[in-house]
């Protein structure tokens, strides 16, 4: 950011930086091609959360269902082009981030989808997910209602070793508390406090923070007028536009500092250690009473 003399543009701080979130350093620039991918992913969660919506339908007579309804299948073949197929190129990254709540247990699968922990159970449980007597079985079908207030009636292909029980003590107590209700399974977002999709979030998500310690909130103040505080943004990633920086975009130029004619005019010197500047900076601190206190940048 930043111009030259002659029209040109002087591009001090990188563009990845620039579009990384406020809190990290950036400026809130949104990057496109990560936009775009939060909002196609917004159709994959509106497709499993949309109960009765037409649309929804449309597709499903299109490209038929899988994962109990979940999702439609891929598009390939005559019907793989268009829209559709561009939005589920997003959907894996979208259900690494949607679980599912336990409503009937009619449309989860028991062991393979993640409803119970971060985890699906065939991945916490590999061994007994082998010797299960149905590894697509539903929650409901192993879900015995006419025992007490419910309970699980889990089914295996043979009777367990002894070393194998513990391993079925840990299951039982990672399915302890889940009950299946009358209501519809559904499905939340895990991305936010919500438990609801949002644009905001997913977009934070698929762009990685580049600096958890930025600090924002001394630079982005309320009442600052804006310049003041672009210029702030600039100095705390060391990229003001001094002669050595000019030099080093436009070739030979001079560097020596013009106010006090001494060292080469870099951030730390102009901003703290230039003789101008600690005169300004021993005024300033001297109103707060701190003396001989400086800064680094």
């Amino acid at each position: 950011m930043g111009g030259g003399s002659h029209g040109e543009e002087i591009h001090l701080v990188k563009w990845g930086v620039v579009c990384g979130d406020k809190e990290n350093g950036g400026l809130g620039i949104r990057k496109f091609t990560i936009m775009n991918k939060a909002l196609l992913g917004k159709w994959i969660w509106r497709f499993a959360s949309d109960k009765e919506a037409l649309w929804k339908h449309v597709l499903e007579a299109k490209y038929g269902q899988e994962g109990h309804g979940w999702r439609t299948k891929k598009a390939v073949g005559a019907c793989g082009v268009g829209v559709w197929k561009e939005i589920l190129k997003e959907a894996d990254w979208c259900w690494d981030k949607m679980g599912f709540k336990v409503g009937k247990g009619n449309k989860i699968s028991f062991w393979t989808d993640v409803w119970c922990e971060e985890l699906a159970l065939s991945q916490r449980f590999p061994h007994l997910y082998t010797l299960a007597a149905d590894r697509n079985a539903k929650i409901e079908d192993l879900w015995d209602q006419n025992v007490g207030e419910g309970g699980w009636n889990l089914r295996f292909i043979r009777d367990f070793n002894d070393w194998e029980v513990e391993l079925v003590g840990e299951l039982l107590q990672t399915l302890r508390g889940v009950r299946i209700s009358w209501e519809d399974d559904s499905v939340f977002w895990k991305g936010g406090g919500s438990g609801k999709f949002r644009v905001k979030e997913a977009y934070s998500w698929l762009d990685r923070p580049m600096d958890g310690n930025f600090p924002k909130n001394r630079i982005w103040v309320g009442g600052v007028p804006t310049k003041i505080m672009f210029f702030t943004w600039e100095a705390t990633w060391g990229k003001i536009l001094t002669l050595i920086g000019y030099k080093k975009e436009v070739g030979s130029f001079r560097t020596g500092v013009f106010c006090c004619a001494c060292d080469a005019e870099s951030v730390d010197h102009l901003l703290i250690h230039c003789t101008v500047a600690r005169e300004l900076w021993d005024l300033v601190l001297g109103l707060v009473g701190v003396n001989g206190c400086f800064l680094k940048l």
